[in-house]
């Protein structure tokens, strides 16, 4: 089958892929075969595609990437089923996240139990952007910020993949009031997945408004653990998705920083990472039929384009998803 294969480390993603025949996967006895229809990019490849932080590496290989075909988010037709798979069938048509990558090939295997039937409403390659960056945001605020009906929620970085999620989802959890922080150019678009205000970030330090959450979901890491202390209520919940990028520690030293610091505040400083789960991708399912969630999807590319698409999340500007269509 053909696939995207990296070659090395490093931070130019036309010097680390190419397009190569490799062999199609064996199925284990709880994974299905999947004839990928696409696989949507998620800042998680890029972190592979650099081996950064460093310490990435220990479980990924020192010098060469064991982690070899980018793409966690999948979604396609199942074509051989495991001798202990239940609930799925040869000519279903799936989507959900595995783990180990292989997204961007012919063909991928994957854990039935973290897979899930796509949405009546969504085209099968639309149904890969319901992978990591959807169940970031679904168990971001449902579970690691046990958000509640009424809760106040602010949404700082709400362009990019997670972050569109993000606002559609607290609303649909039953968010009182969902405040928005993006730039000029993407306000449009927060607007219309249902914000009650923007922020944009390029003319107004939202760091300095008149207004208290109860959950602060931190895409961005943008501000201090100190400034983004100031957004909370008394009892409120910082959810630290990510922070500035960098090789050694960053940014796992502003995640430690607050989960350490949120021990003497009242307020809870919380970071974690999303679980593969097929319960969840039938919940997103469900919102997006019901009309409470669709994803934003940015650009388009080939497999034969998936160094380009890879290239493109590296610049940190897509907003919303972009996809790599296979077949």
């Amino acid at each position: 089958m053909r696939a995207t294969v990296q070659k090395a480390y490093g931070e130019n993603a036309h010097d680390l892929f190419e397009i190569a025949d490799v062999p199609i996967p064996e199925v284990a006895p709880d994974e299905v075969l999947i004839r990928v229809s696409a696989s949507s990019i998620n800042a998680l490849d890029w972190h592979y595609m650099t081996g950064t932080p460093y310490f990435l590496r220990l479980e990924n290989g020192l010098s060469t990437p064991k982690r070899r075909i980018p793409g966690a988010d999948v979604a396609g037709t199942i074509v051989e089923v495991g001798s202990e798979v239940s609930g799925f069938n040869r000519g279903d048509e799936v989507f959900g996240e595995i783990g180990g990558g292989g997204g961007f090939a012919e063909y991928a295997a994957g854990k039935a139990r973290h897979l899930a039937h796509r949405p009546a409403s969504l085209r099968v390659e639309e149904s890969a952007t319901l992978g990591v960056a959807a169940l970031t945001a679904l168990q971001g605020l449902r579970d690691w910020a046990a958000m509640k009906p009424g809760d106040r929620v602010l949404i700082n970085g709400a362009s990019g993949g997670v972050g569109t999620f993000a606002v559609q989802i607290a609303h649909a959890l039953g968010a009182s009031h969902v405040t928005a922080v993006c730039s000029t150019s993407n306000a449009e678009s927060a607007q219309s997945l249902g914000a009650d205000r923007v922020i944009d970030y390029t003319k107004e330090d939202f760091t300095e408004i008149n207004d208290k959450f109860d959950v602060f979901f931190d895409n961005a890491g943008s501000q201090s653990l100190s400034r983004s202390r100031r957004m909370l209520t008394e009892e409120g919940i910082l959810v630290m998705v990510t922070g500035k990028k960098g090789k050694w520690f960053r940014p796992i030293d502003r995640l430690l920083a607050g989960v350490i610091r949120s021990k003497f505040w009242s307020q809870r400083f919380i970071n974690s990472v999303a679980r593969a789960s097929g319960e969840d991708g039938s919940f997103l399912a469900q919102l997006v039929d019901d009309g409470k969630l669709r994803p934003v999807i940015d650009r388009r590319f080939t497999l034969e384009e998936a160094v380009e698409a890879l290239a493109y999340q590296a610049t940190g500007h897509a907003r919303g998803k972009s996809i790599v269509v296979v077949s």
